[in-house]
């Protein structure tokens, strides 16, 4: 059961029902706003300019994976008297398909209704769980668990997440991610060029994941572009960036896209869902073309080509400025003598 907040005591039956909705939410938006926290910074889901911490933090708090652990949401910048949802979901909740079977995934027993002071304040307490844990997560679709699975991590589903939003609106409006100490990190991603072996004439090179590498459903030794499955990349109506790829160390113009995960519910509306069984996990995966320039066309050779993705998670990133890098070998060739690699 749920700790109360000093405003208002267990969870009404309609908070109940929204809170997977209001998961969904945070979770769809969640991800963009942690491109650049800073110590001082909270993580408001847009439009939402919220300052919340999470047991003090702005961005997260340690879990623990045996008994329930309180957290202490404390919150400005939100609307004024009005009835918010505290509560604690599966990261599955932000990708999945369609949208209303949001509530399966939320642990709906300790989900805190709250009511904002005048100033638009609020301090609420609600008891963070895990799966197998005393009291333990618990959700109606049994494939969402606290910490996510590896596979779910593999596909970009790095954590479970504590959301504010408002009730009536079903509006996220702010997040913190809970991190486990046995939260798994995501595999890293693949790279396999289109083709690997270029002549000087070649100035365009498809891009994708090693074939293989990302099966679908998603397993615990898959390796998929996992930096901004929530959202993929590039999106610009979240504000994720798009992919930068370099040859030799030096950037060039490319069009790689990076698709969100996708997680197929009873009753699913997304393409990428189609076919599929229910419970189905389908992580991102990668696409697209990068520009060779004219100097590394007259180069004959191996040249080593990196492309790098955005990350929006907590998870550390593999590659400069914490993004999620993977690498490949473009080969220069001359196709009227023996091919130097």
């Amino acid at each position: 059961m749920s700790h109360r907040s000093h405003a208002h005591g267990g969870v009404p039956r309609r908070a109940r029902a929204a809170v997977g909705a209001l998961a969904l939410g945070a979770a769809l938006l969640g991800g963009t706003a942690i491109l650049a926290p800073t110590a001082a910074s909270a993580i408001p889901i847009p439009p939402s300019t919220s300052s919340c911490t999470y047991n003090g933090s702005p961005v997260g708090f340690a879990a623990s994976n045996t008994a329930g652990t309180p957290v202490t949401v404390a919150c400005t910048g939100l609307p004024a008297n009005t009835t918010l949802i505290v509560a604690q979901t599966s990261p599955l909740a932000g990708v999945i398909s369609p949208a209303s079977a949001a509530t399966r995934e939320a642990d709906l027993n300790t989900g805190v209704a709250v009511m904002t002071s005048a100033t638009g304040t609020l301090s609420a307490t609600i008891t963070v769980t895990a799966t197998g844990g005393t009291p333990g997560f618990s959700a109606l679709d049994k494939k969402a668990v606290c910490p996510p699975t590896q596979a779910q991590v593999n596909a970009g589903l790095t954590n479970c997440v504590v959301t504010v939003a408002d009730l009536a609106t079903t509006t996220g409006l702010n997040f913190g991610n809970i991190i486990y100490g046995t939260q798994p990190l995501p595999r890293r991603p693949t790279l396999a060029l289109h083709p690997r072996r270029i002549g000087e004439h070649r100035t365009m090179v498809g891009a994708s994941d090693k074939a293989g590498a990302c099966p679908t459903p998603v397993r615990a030794t898959s390796r998929c572009w996992w930096g901004a499955a929530l959202t993929g990349a590039p999106n610009a109506a979240a504000g994720v960036p798009g992919f930068v790829v370099t040859i030799g160390g030096k950037p060039t113009t490319n069009t790689l896209a990076a698709s969100p995960a996708v997680y197929c519910a009873q009753g699913a509306t997304a393409a990428a869902c189609t076919g599929l069984a229910v419970g189905t996990l389908v992580g991102p995966h990668l696409s697209g073309t990068f520009f060779v320039p004219r100097a590394i066309r007259e180069s004959e050779g191996p040249h080593t080509v990196a492309a790098l993705e955005p990350n929006t998670t907590p998870a550390p990133g593999n590659g400069p400025g914490n993004t999620v890098k993977a690498r490949a070998t473009l080969c220069v060739v001359d196709f009227t003598a023996t091919p130097t690699c």
